[in-house]
């Protein structure tokens, strides 16, 4: 929800009153970032009526929202993960494309693209820079960097993204490494993005050992990152370790989440299985080699996925994992879920039926393939695990 009040003129004692709140929103049904004010206007990250997200302003003259008008408007694919004024008028935006960061700068005049900032694969984690800068900072990490700081100078056109400062490993050479990007079909046909890494002379022979880490829900990206035991597996494994962007996150929008929610959480599993099976079919391994992981809702795939497929995997690595879908909102913070998953406790029948044969804990069952056997199993929890 967002509210403003009128500021009186400042004063030695500062305010005495109290202050007039008026709502802007007053409902809890999107979401809405400050990005910057010019004169009276506020301008407005939001998904209302985009679920990429677009900016919108306010005039707090008139703050109804049949007066707002459109600075950004929603993109059809990428989704606008945050603006930042720089420079007195220029805007900065970062979108996520195809689970790739994108800065675009743009005019907070009128919103039209001065330039696109070139950056290499990965993700943007934080930025730096005020409206009065003539400059801003932003570092870019990825699966072979920790940390690249970038620096962008806006005196100088075009602009152009300089390396200030860059962290490194000491014993790993990132030059030995490839990172892929690929699409595979999931088993309703959607195209689902996945990341790959392996070493340069990586043999596809259909025996590595692979390790596959997925999450799919909440809205929350996966994106590339840097971890320093993944390392240790690429080098001394000789492996593929594979990131698949399965519905139920925000990878590609509102869409992408409301497509793994609820009554589609199937979807999720079966995004998360089919990666496995497009990697057999691609020769870069084998199902006995295939080793599965996430946490907290990551740990319910896994769970859900040997359960539900136990001849894809040779191991699974469930952390924290939400395995009782009737009974997790009888626990701490357990209710807040209910959004994602559904509850049991609402009376609606079809939503404790689809509960029921998702969840871990009650689809336990004896294989009835005895060639089909369930993978080792590793299920860690925590000292105060609420899941």
């Amino acid at each position: 929800m967002v509210y403003y009040a009128a500021l009186k003129e400042p004063t030695r004692t500062g305010i005495r009153g109290k202050l007039e709140i008026v709502p802007i929103v007053d409902k809890l049904e999107n979401d809405y970032s400050f990005v910057a004010a010019e004169d009276s206007v506020v301008y407005l990250q939001t998904n209302n009526g985009a679920s990429n997200y677009r900016i919108v302003g306010v005039d707090l003259n008139k703050p109804d929202q049949r007066y707002w008008t459109t600075l950004i408007p929603e993109h059809n694919k990428y989704t606008l993960e945050g603006a930042y004024i720089v420079n007195e008028d220029k805007l900065v935006l970062k979108y996520l494309e195809d689970v790739k960061s994108r800065l675009e700068i743009r005019s907070l005049r009128n919103g039209t693209l001065i330039q696109l900032i070139h950056i290499p694969l990965g993700s943007v984690d934080s930025f730096g820079g005020k409206r009065s800068d003539s400059e801003f900072f932003f570092r870019v990490v990825s699966f072979l960097t920790p940390g690249i700081i970038y620096r962008v100078d806006l005196t100088k056109i075009p602009y152009e993204a300089e390396v200030l400062k860059e962290a490194k490993v000491t014993g790993f050479d990132p030059s030995s490494f490839l990172v892929n990007q690929v699409f595979y079909p999931s088993k309703d046909g959607t195209l689902i993005p996945m990341f790959l890494v392996h070493k340069k002379n990586f043999q596809m022979n259909g025996n590595a050992n692979t390790f596959i880490y997925g999450y799919g829900g909440f809205n929350i990206n996966i994106l590339p990152s840097f971890r320093p035991d993944r390392i240790i597996f690429l080098q001394n494994f000789n492996g593929v370790y594979a990131v698949p962007n399965i519905r139920g996150g925000g990878e590609y929008g509102q869409k992408w989440h409301e497509g793994g929610r609820l009554l589609n959480k199937q979807n999720v599993f079966d995004d998360f299985q089919a990666a496995a099976e497009f990697l057999i079919k691609e020769r870069y391994t084998t199902a006995s080699k295939i080793v599965i992981n996430g946490g907290s809702n990551g740990g319910l795939l896994v769970g859900a996925c040997i359960n539900q497929r136990p001849e894809l995997y040779g191991a699974g690595i469930a952390q924290v994992g939400v395995h009782d879908l009737l009974r997790f909102q009888k626990f701490t913070i357990g209710y807040a879920w209910c959004s994602e998953y559904g509850c049991s406790d609402n009376g609606n029948k079809t939503i404790f039926d689809n509960l029921y044969r998702l969840s871990p804990l009650h689809n336990v069952r004896l294989p009835a393939n005895v060639t089909a056997q369930y993978p080792a199993v590793l299920l860690t929890t925590g000292d105060h695990d609420d899941r």
